[in-house]
Formats: structure tokens, C-alpha cells, sequence
């Protein structure tokens, strides 16, 4: 009667001891990239190498069959390390990099989310970091505003009426460093940038495409809006270059009208989506029902204030609604007509507007 129960202990003791060593594995592995890393940036490499990735995961699905184990473990397994080393790799690329070292930066909004996100990513680049926030402390404060006239990079991480009553205040006695903000909607700031501008700021705006969880920035597009101040502008991406950041640019006065696709639309979908669901749960739920259920909870729990801003504020935003209202009405009409020929049309369509993979 003792044996069965020291048996499963003494498998317990075998797994916990893999998993121990699973834990050593992985940290050697990261250190091991990091060393990749380093070679890289005295070669003058690029941080990823896709075709390098691709071999990695054809190894470890061949080795993972070779086992008896299903394929898609071992290539979670590999994501997941091959997401830490990058990230390992990001984070001494900024270090080695040095943009900020010796100088001050001032993080308007910087107690917010994303605000902190910023401070922190100034801070890995040498930046001495202010934070001026009604949220932050007195003296955090204080030590900002003292700062702010001579600092070498102000970033407002403000809501767009925000930065553009600041850009007016500051017309007065423009800070000395460059400004930028991280503004969704450009639209507001278009003639408060050109305003500052005049007064002698040097002004960059751009918009990060990712939230504030957002930690490996090989996934993310970072985007450079042209103000018409070049050497701001590349002052400002000169902040992403160490990363994997995909750096994309636009013209300021276009920027609206893509980010009435990509959050206008994105955003109202999602929230739509919430408001459609019944009043209690279900036991059951589909892949497609979890996927949009999982967005929809992460969309409505962000700021509304926010997110009203950035549908209230884009001159755009009316037409991708506009879209989304039509494309529903399309598929409750054709649903209510019974019409099989025409349901499979919408599916056609949508095929051609997303992407195959």
C-alpha cells in the first residue's frame, strides 16, 4: 500500500527536477544569445535573423517528432525562448547604444501607463528621466518643471487636447530640447506643431504602435510622422534604431486617415462586439468566440476617455464606422434573404481584404 504513493512522489521528484533544469537551460540559452547579440552589433548585424529562426523551429519540430512529441510543444517552447533572447538582446542594445547618455529627459504624463513605459525605456538608454505628472509627486514634479526648459528630449504622453494646449503654452518659451508626442490622433496637433515650430521648437511627433504591456518590440511598428523638422525626427528614431522596432514613415497630414483603419474601426468592432453579448455567460465557448471575447475584454478595460478621443477626434474615424455599419447590415441582409450564393460571396470579399496567413 506504500509503494504506489512513493512511486508518484518519486515521479514528481523526476519532473520537478527537469523542470529545474528546463529553468537552467533556458537561462543558458538567453545568455548564450545575448553573446550572439554582442557579435552582432560588432559585425553590424541585424538583431533577427529570420532564416536562422526558420532552421530553429524546423530542429526542434523534427526533434520533437523524432521523441513522440507533438510538434507545436517544442515549437512553444522555442517562441517562447527565441521571444526572451530578442528581448535579452533589445534590452543590451539599448544599453550599448547610449542614446541618452549624460542627457535629461522629461516624460510629460509620465506617471500614466504608457508614461511609464517611456520613462523606463529612456532610463535603459542612459537617459536621466523626469516624470511630470499631477499624479506624481511633488518633488517628482518640481525636479521636471526645473528640468524642462533645457532638457534634451521633452515627450508628452498626453491625450491629444492635452499636448496641444501645452504646445500652446510653450510658444511663449519653447523648451530647448526636442519635442515630441506619442499622440494617437494627429489631427489636433497638426497647426499647434506648426505653431511651436515657429516659435523655434524643434518638434517630431510619432506614434507607437503597442500598449504599455508591449516588452519584445520585434512585434511592433513604431511610426515617424514628417513635422516638417528632419533632424528632430531622426532624433526621435534614433531612440528605436537599437531595437527590433519595425520604423515606419508618414506624413503627418496621412496619419489619421490609416489610423481610421487600424484603431477606429479595430477599436469600435471590439467594443461592439462587448455591448452584443448576452447578459450571462455560456458553459461552453468556441476558439473564434474566445479570441473575440479575450479582445473585446482587453479593448473596453483600456481608457475610455481615450479611446472616445480617438474616435471623436479623427476626422475619419465617421467613414471606417460607416463601413463597419454597411458590412453588417450586408451580412444581416443576406442571412435574412437565405441566400447561400450571396453568404459565400461575403466570404469571397473578405478572403481578398485579409490576409492568407
Amino acid at each position: 500500500m506504500d509503494e504506489a504513493p512513493q512511486s508518484l512522489d518519486s515521479l514528481r521528484e523526476r519532473i520537478g527536477q527537469i523542470d529545474l533544469d528546463l529553468v537552467a537551460k533556458a537561462a543558458e540559452r538567453v545568455e548564450l544569445a545575448r553573446q550572439v547579440g554582442e557579435l552582432k552589433r560588432r559585425q553590424d548585424l541585424p538583431t533577427v535573423d529570420y532564416s536562422q529562426e526558420r532552421l530553429v523551429m524546423e530542429r526542434a519540430r523534427a526533434a520533437a517528432q523524432a521523441r513522440g512529441l507533438r510538434p507545436e510543444v517544442a515549437e512553444e517552447l522555442l517562441s517562447g525562448l527565441i521571444r526572451a533572447s530578442v528581448r535579452a538582446q533589445d534590452d543590451d542594445g539599448l544599453r550599448y547604444a547610449g542614446v541618452g547618455t549624460g542627457q535629461t529627459a522629461v516624460v510629460v504624463g509620465g506617471a500614466g501607463r504608457m508614461g511609464r513605459w517611456l520613462s523606463s525605456f529612456l532610463s535603459a538608454q542612459g537617459y536621466t528621466t523626469r516624470v511630470l505628472d499631477p499624479a506624481a509627486s511633488a518633488d517628482s514634479n518640481a525636479k521636471a518643471v526645473r528640468s524642462l526648459p533645457q532638457a534634451e528630449l521633452v515627450v508628452c504622453s498626453t491625450p491629444p487636447a492635452a499636448t496641444a494646449a501645452l504646445y500652446s503654452e510653450w510658444c511663449a518659451n519653447p523648451p530647448s530640447g526636442v519635442v515630441v508626442d506619442i499622440a494617437s490622433i494627429k489631427t489636433p496637433l497638426v497647426e499647434p506643431i506648426a505653431r511651436l515650430r515657429r516659435a523655434g521648437a524643434r518638434v517630431a511627433s510619432i506614434h507607437p504602435m503597442f500598449g504599455p504591456s508591449t516588452f519584445l518590440l520585434r512585434d511592433a511598428d513604431v511610426v515617424i510622422c514628417d513635422t516638417g523638422d528632419e533632424a528632430a525626427g531622426a532624433a526621435v528614431e534614433s531612440l528605436f534604431q537599437p531595437t527590433t522596432a519595425n520604423i515606419v514613415h508618414l506624413p503627418l497630414d496621412d496619419h489619421d486617415r490609416i489610423m481610421a483603419d487600424l484603431l477606429s474601426l479595430a477599436h469600435a468592432t471590439a467594443i461592439a462586439f462587448a455591448l452584443a453579448l448576452p447578459d450571462t455567460g455560456h458553459p461552453v465557448r468556441s476558439t473564434t468566440f474566445r479570441l473575440l471575447e479575450s479582445l473585446a475584454a482587453s479593448t473596453v478595460r483600456e481608457s475610455p476617455e481615450v479611446y472616445f478621443e480617438i474616435q471623436a477626434s479623427n476626422p475619419h474615424s465617421a467613414q471606417a464606422l460607416e463601413r463597419l455599419r454597411a458590412a453588417l447590415d450586408r451580412l444581416v441582409d443576406t442571412i435574412r434573404l437565405r441566400d447561400p450564393h450571396e453568404f459565400r460571396l461575403l466570404f469571397d470579399e473578405g478572403r481578398r481584404r485579409t490576409p492568407s496567413g
